[in-house]
């Protein structure tokens, strides 16, 4: 069945206020193309999730839309500390969010149950971090601790995470959703499919038969996914292998634009609410910066080492 559809109905019709989301983009295809379709629907009281979130996140945050945010860490990388985050936390601006803090290894773990069914999942890095003293608004369903039953040493359990919904950036998708990737994978994977449904955007659309000839860099199935959004530059300013590379400039536009709450709205302004699609946004790009920086950012085109798939 075709899913492709555009960002503004994807989010429109599969988004509701209050959804707990998954967000992939660990480290490198974040969604900013349907990020910014988001704030520019004012979805609100989001709880969201992902390890090693980034500007993306603080991004949602300072547009007011996260109530909650199931957390690693969150910074701006190269550029420091997330300054929409910190307001938040600290001042209250625009509203003071609620954080659940796991570790790096946690909570990809607690995806992985949630993908593969299981109610929960044993950690151990947990055990004797400050991770373990505070609890937020999962209360005392943020972890248990018990004594493992093989060797009576003390092991975590933490739940198991089913978003309601996921949104991720892939390099390659089916008309039915069938996703792929190649580069760093992440959580990435274990979050579309713990989630109960998927939002794929992808750099370009190609053929079953293309995703059939390479079936190991499939990481969603089709029956997944709800809606699939062709949508090249779509992780910009962050990476997509193959595609782009991350915009270091543009990284540091943001964090001067987030320093403060004006700079952060006039930035809003200029990139997401006067900004009607992808389209649009790269035309302001290359209007803003010049061709020549929007052409640096492109891939050069290689191959990887063949494979070979024959019996």
């Amino acid at each position: 069945m075709d899913k492709i559809t555009n960002a503004r109905e994807a989010i429109a019709h599969h988004l509701k206020d209050g959804d707990l989301v998954f967000i992939g983009g660990y480290i490198c295809r974040p969604p900013f193309s349907l990020i910014h379709e988001i704030i520019r629907q004012r979805k609100r009281d989001l709880t969201i999730v992902r390890s090693n979130a980034a500007d993306d996140f603080d991004m949602l945050i300072g547009a007011g839309c996260v109530k909650r945010f199931i957390a690693t860490f969150i910074s701006l990388g190269l550029y420091g500390l997330a300054r929409c985050f910190r307001r938040s936390i600290e001042k209250g601006i625009p509203h003071k969010i609620e954080l659940e803090e796991y570790t790096n290894l946690s909570l990809p773990l607690m995806l992985m149950a949630g993908a593969c069914g299981m109610p929960f999942v044993p950690v151990k890095d947990m055990i004797g971090t400050d991770l373990t003293k505070i609890k937020s608004f999962l209360g005392e369903n943020k972890y248990k601790t018990i004594d493992s039953p093989f060797d009576g040493k003390p092991v975590t359990l933490v739940p198991a995470l089913n978003p309601d919904l996921a949104i991720i950036h892939v390099q390659q998708a089916d008309p039915e959703g069938n996703a792929q990737i190649w580069g760093i994978g992440g959580d990435c994977k274990w979050g579309a499919n713990a989630a109960k449904k998927v939002i794929v955007s992808c750099e370009r659309i190609v053929s079953r038969e293309i995703v059939g000839k390479d079936p190991s860099r499939t990481i969603v199935p089709g029956f997944k996914v709800a809606a699939v959004v062709e949508e090249p530059f779509g992780a910009h300013p962050g990476y997509t292998p193959g595609f782009y590379d991350v915009d270091f400039s543009f990284g540091y536009l943001y964090q001067q634009a987030s320093s403060t709450e004006e700079k952060f709205n006039e930035f809003l302004k200029e990139w997401v609410f006067d900004i009607g699609d992808r389209t649009e946004y790269i035309n302001h790009y290359i209007h803003r910066f010049g061709y020549a920086q929007f052409k640096k950012l492109q891939a050069k085109f290689d191959y990887s080492y063949p494979v070979s798939y024959s019996y």
